[in-house]
């Protein structure tokens, strides 16, 4: 894709608050691109248009944005096995959506309808959700080409507030961090758990978990996430040691030049924008 690429000079606690101080600005210029720009605009085009599960599956850039919505475009060839996500919905606790561990899969079918109650495409807030679902997304995606750690660190920051206010938090909420890949790196690294912690019993790692976000956090409920305070300490936590475990502090496109001149179009001067930068790139 040509366009623009995000900066992300620095790795780490260092580059994930650059990240956040200039993502309203980059993620203006990453839309931008011709890409992005041409699946939106088809999106707005066409996508309210479909009545049935087989007009959306016979267009391929409109399935792209749906799923790139929910970070599942890596599923684009696999078109039975997205039909099948779909077409049984999430009402039934039996339906496929409802059987894969990741909870993207759900949220997925949930949104579309199809095999709920039915094509919730046709609804205009639908439609928008799934356009400002698929630029987000799409900007972490990029982020990601340059560093996985700052990408999986910008995904818990989004997801979390979902779980964490679900009334069924206390009893599942576990369970959905660890069926989806990145928040479970994040609280793997966050509780500096071993590699060797994914190969034991699911019900034995969400009663560890429990048991050290008491001792932590003080509760065993996911639901202490939804304090902003706690959130930061996970990603405070999983940042440092993914940057320890990598042995550098990182630097991407752009360097710290770039950086600089965002963190001051934003606002911050520059005695900000050096203390961002004095410790890994002087």
């Amino acid at each position: 894709m040509t366009g623009f690429a995000p900066i992300v000079p620095l790795g780490g606690l260092a580059g994930f608050r650059f990240i956040e101080q200039t993502h309203d600005r980059q993620l203006a210029l990453f839309e931008r691109s011709p890409e992005i720009r041409r699946d939106i605009a088809h999106f707005e085009e066409n996508a309210g248009q479909v009545e049935t599960l087989e007009d959306l599956m016979a267009d391929r850039r409109l399935l792209r944005v749906v799923l790139g919505a929910f970070g599942l475009e890596e599923d684009l060839d696999k078109r039975a096995y997205v039909r099948k996500v779909i077409e049984e919905g999430s009402l039934d606790p039996r339906s496929f959506a409802n059987r894969i561990a990741d909870p993207a899969y759900r949220a997925l079918a949930e949104e579309l309808g199809f095999g709920d109650l039915g094509n919730r495409l046709i609804l205009t807030s639908v439609r928008e959700r799934i356009i400002e679902q698929y630029r987000l997304r799409r900007f972490e995606s990029a982020v990601g080409e340059q560093d996985v750690d700052l990408r999986v660190a910008m995904n818990f920051r989004r997801e979390i507030g979902g779980i964490a206010g679900s009334e069924t938090a206390g009893s599942s909420g576990w369970l959905r961090i660890l069926g989806s890949q990145p928040m479970r790196r994040v609280v793997e690294y966050a509780f500096n758990l071993p590699d060797q912690f994914a190969l034991i019993d699911i019900d034995q790692q969400v009663l560890e978990l429990e048991r050290l976000s008491r001792a932590r956090y003080g509760s065993e409920s996911p639901a202490v996430f939804s304090d902003p305070e706690t959130v930061e300490d996970a990603l405070n936590r999983f940042l440092v040691r993914a940057q320890i475990e990598s042995g550098s502090a990182g630097t991407g496109t752009g360097g710290a030049s770039a950086a600089v001149q965002i963190l001051r179009a934003g606002g911050l001067g520059s005695a900000a924008a050096a203390g961002l930068f004095a410790s890994n790139l002087l």
